[in-house]
């Protein structure tokens, strides 16, 4: 494990430490002597964050990410850990250890007998460097792409003309991407972490700077009010780093752009990104942002090829494959729709985002049969989702079968209910009722959902265990310009609709107009 990962105390194994033994999955110290203590759950997290590094510095940061999961936490919530650690050490841990204080830049845990800071002449501590483990994983990833040709393409993203990376971070930048490439939270918290140990490495690297600034800025969507203003001061901190080393950075311009609030500015990310992906063609997780940046203004067409180039370069991750299934179907190609999500499927069987597009593109394409055959195979259900979320859209799919206004009208007053509870609920909830003819009530949702009138929408995505979050000016807008909301498009209500969430002036000051609009 290194400081970067989540310690997880249930599945990290028992170790001597000096004196003691250390018990992760009960959070016990027992010395030689028989005397015991039992840590609180976050001391035994940071003092195994610390002792892992066996013996070199593991930054605030790192500490963040390994036992806060990477929430911005003030710096007081640490020294109040690292104070009842000391109590530990003067305790229990006498002659076992000492935690060392490195000023301004982290913490060192030393084994008794260990040489610290202040016997080796007061000279500096080295930059902590990556593991030999992590240096081997790296290399044979890079040793595996390089075999391909495409090495360099594929960790920097970069057209010849830019110099490679440092040889000290090319594992790291790999990883990174890798992590990123993931789109969910815990590959962003892994990002985050591989950025920081870059630019520790080499705190003159501008691209390092700015890759870190837009991983913030990636994750800061997907957190809560308070977690994301964090986050975007620190992708803006990072992106004006970038342009501080390298003027003009196309890293440092999108961390800046991308750390504005998605709605209403639209039109500086697509710059941005445009810039970016010019500089670095084959940079997937730039491709797919700017992808996103153009559904979500209802411009499917010119998405599509970006799509089809994330494709080309191999494997697409899961939300590579829904979002490009999606719009698909948007674009009327429902026959490619329907052979790329068979693919997904192939590929990962079971993985949520593929289950559900693959449901929802059959009900809400005609073939609420097979949409409701495919939710009753309970061996292929989706992974890690409560059942009581299957069996919601099954009762959708089984109204739209049966067609009676009854059945529709108990359906939809359920998912109005679910409206209520987060803004993924409300999305499901305004498709349901726009796909079933109910354009009153998906109008209502959409009044909620982006202007807090006739209820509030919880940031909340789903659940608190799921962790996600959307707020107010990052909520998503793509599915507005969906195959399943054609009916809303379709009402004199959504030009207002579109003026409100700020599509008209993105469009005029763009030139553009959406799909549906040239239909």
């Amino acid at each position: 494990m290194e400081p970067s990962d989540r310690v997880d105390l249930a599945h990290v194994p028992g170790f001597m430490l000096g004196r003691l033994r250390v018990r992760p999955a009960v959070r016990q110290l027992m010395r030689d002597d028989g005397e015991e203590e039992v840590l609180q759950h976050r001391v035994m997290q940071v003092l195994i964050a610390l002792a892992r590094a066996e013996g070199a510095i593991v930054t605030r940061d790192e500490l963040t990410m390994s036992c806060w999961d990477g929430r911005v936490v003030g710096e007081d919530a640490i020294n109040r850990i690292i104070s009842r650690l000391r109590a530990v050490q003067a305790g229990i841990g006498a002659g076992s250890f000492k935690i060392e204080t490195v000023t301004r830049i982290g913490y060192r845990l030393l084994r008794d007998g260990q040489q610290g800071q202040e016997s080796q002449g007061g000279a500096p501590y080295p930059a902590p460097r990556p593991s030999r483990r992590r240096l081997l994983a790296g290399a044979a990833a890079a040793a595996g792409l390089a075999a391909a040709g495409t090495v360099g393409v594929l960790i920097w993203g970069r057209g010849g003309d830019r110099p490679a990376a440092p040889a000290s971070i090319a594992p790291l930048m790999q990883q990174a991407w890798l992590a990123i490439r993931q789109a969910t939270r815990e590959g962003h918290n892994q990002a985050i972490g591989l950025y920081r140990r870059v630019v520790t490495l080499e705190p003159t690297y501008a691209d390092g700077w700015g890759a870190l600034g837009i991983a913030y800025a990636f994750t800061a969507r997907l957190r809560d009010r308070a977690e994301s203003a964090r986050l975007r001061e620190r992708a803006r901190a990072a992106g004006q780093r970038a342009l501080s080393l390298e003027a003009g950075n196309s890293y440092g311009e999108a961390a800046l752009a991308l750390a504005l609030p998605t709605r209403g500015n639209w039109l500086a990310q697509e710059r941005a990104l445009r810039r970016a992906v010019a500089e670095h063609p084959q940079d997937e997780p730039l491709l797919f942002e700017l992808a996103l940046t153009l559904l979500a203004v209802g411009r499917i067409t010119e998405s599509l090829p970006l799509l089809d180039r994330i494709r080309e370069r191999g494997q697409p991750t899961p939300s590579v494959y829904y979002i490009h299934g999606g719009a698909l179907w948007a674009a009327g190609r429902i026959d490619e729709a329907d052979r790329l999500i068979a693919e997904a499927a192939s590929v990962y069987p079971t993985h949520f985002a593929v289950w559900f597009t693959r449901f929802f593109l059959l009900l809400y394409s005609g073939r609420a049969g097979a949409a409701i055959a495919l939710a009753e195979d309970g061996d292929n259900r989706p992974s890690n989702i409560p059942e009581t979320e299957v069996e919601a859209v099954l009762r959708i799919a089984r109204a739209v079968r049966s067609g009676a206004p009854a059945d529709i009208d108990e359906v939809l007053d359920e998912q109005m209910i679910r409206a209520h509870q987060g803004t993924g609920y409300a999305q499901g909830a305004l498709i349901a009722a726009a796909a079933l003819g109910r354009v009153d009530a998906a109008f209502a949702i959409a009044d909620a959902l982006y202007f807090d009138r006739g209820f509030v929408v919880p940031d909340i995505r789903f659940t608190l265990q799921q962790g996600t979050y959307s707020p107010p000016a990052d909520r998503q807008t793509h599915f507005l310009f969906g195959a399943e909301t054609a009916a809303m498009r379709a009402d004199r209500r959504f030009a207002a609709l579109a003026a409100g969430i700020g599509f008209d002036r993105y469009w005029r000051e763009s030139g553009s107009r959406p799909d549906y609009q040239r239909a």
